[in-house]
């Protein structure tokens, strides 16, 4: 029994310690909802080795969510009874991120208590008994313990003011749950530096980071494998930059995961570029056990991803998107990471030679 527990926690990817923390609040009675944010598929992604433990330690796990952060979960557990939720579709129009949400504000509003509906609801329809939700600030229900996953503690901005009171209301809307389980270690070893910590009066844990990705060491196939994820219309903008520049770079051999629902293929593509929609996690771990370089935006849930990882990456963080922007900026002061802003990918050839040479 010791010797699969402790397979186990290697194979869900959580630390001892989160896995200690979550099954002192989750127990084999629970019945369990995870609600991630389907913002980009980072919050799906880390929130899968957290299903996986809690499949093995409570009664029973069901899934919601919305969108490809939806479609991922079904796609990895196929088996668990799953609830669509209303979308924030969020989309990152302007530079600006403040100019982003407040344009979007009422939409943001109108899902937020369209969410502590739904939760009441599925709570009642499903006997749950606790609500794990991934960034999904409605998300919750009196009849049940609510826990809220977060790395972004603190909304960094170049303006300390706007910095304050963005911070200050997602501090509000955490306080509105039982406890706040953020995915990093404390101090010194932290991933995600000033974004998770905190010296407010927060009811939180820190529980380590959480990956679905499996470090094998594996022999190198691709030269480099380009990781799509974010919020539209940048992720197509980004996706067309980044192909009309690699399709010329004929001496590498490149995997290109676009991270959608499978659409229109891609024409006129050279013979060196293999391209792939919305894959599993399985492939994800190998495609990045076995490439040189990764070309991804600097979501905090691919840093968590790599941290262990013999790969080098350029980091393309979303326009207008500070907490991407801060965490490419520290990253790339490690010599194997580079930043590259989004109108700067014609430089791309010149980055790619340096780190692979």
């Amino acid at each position: 029994m010791v010797l699969f527990f402790t397979f186990a926690v290697d194979m869900f990817n959580i630390t001892d310690e989160g896995r200690q923390i979550i099954t002192k609040h989750i127990t084999k009675e629970d019945v369990v909802i995870v609600a991630p944010l389907n913002w980009g598929l980072g919050h799906a992604s880390r929130c899968i080795p957290l299903i996986k433990l809690l499949k093995q330690t409570s009664k029973k796990v069901i899934i919601a969510s919305d969108g490809a952060a939806l479609d991922l979960l079904k796609m990895e557990f196929p088996d668990l009874t799953h609830f669509n939720l209303p979308s924030y579709n969020v989309r990152y129009i302007f530079d600006s991120m403040v100019s982003n949400v407040l344009i979007q504000f009422p939409t943001l509003l109108m899902v937020y208590f369209k969410e502590i509906n739904l939760a009441n609801h599925i709570c009642n329809s499903t006997g749950a008994t606790a609500i794990i939700s991934d960034n999904r600030f409605g998300f919750r229900s009196q009849g049940a313990k609510n826990f809220y996953i977060t790395h972004q503690i603190n909304i960094l901005h170049s303006n300390p003011l706007i910095s304050q009171l963005a911070s200050s209301i997602h501090q509000w809307i955490i306080k509105k749950f039982d406890l706040c389980w953020i995915p990093d270690y404390t101090k010194e070893r932290s991933l995600a530096g000033l974004l998770s910590t905190s010296k407010s009066l927060l009811n939180k844990e820190y529980i380590g980071p959480l990956t679905r990705i499996s470090n094998h060491h594996s022999k190198k196939i691709w030269d480099i494998c380009v990781l799509m994820s974010g919020p539209e219309p940048q992720r197509s903008i980004l996706e067309s930059k980044l192909l009309k520049v690699l399709n010329l770079l004929t001496d590498y051999k490149i995997l290109f995961i676009r991270g959608v629902r499978a659409t229109k293929d891609i024409s006129n593509l050279a013979n060196h570029i293999k391209i792939e929609n919305l894959i599993t996690s399985t492939d994800i771990s190998t495609a990045l056990n076995t490439s040189k370089l990764l070309i991804c935006r600097s979501g905090y849930s691919t840093l968590m991803d790599i941290e262990k990882f013999d790969i080098k990456a350029i980091f393309i963080p979303t326009p207008g998107q500070t907490e991407q922007e801060y965490l490419a900026n520290q990253w790339s002061k490690k010599p194997s990471y580079f930043m590259l802003k989004q109108d700067q990918t014609n430089s791309l050839p010149t980055q790619i030679k340096k780190l692979l040479n």
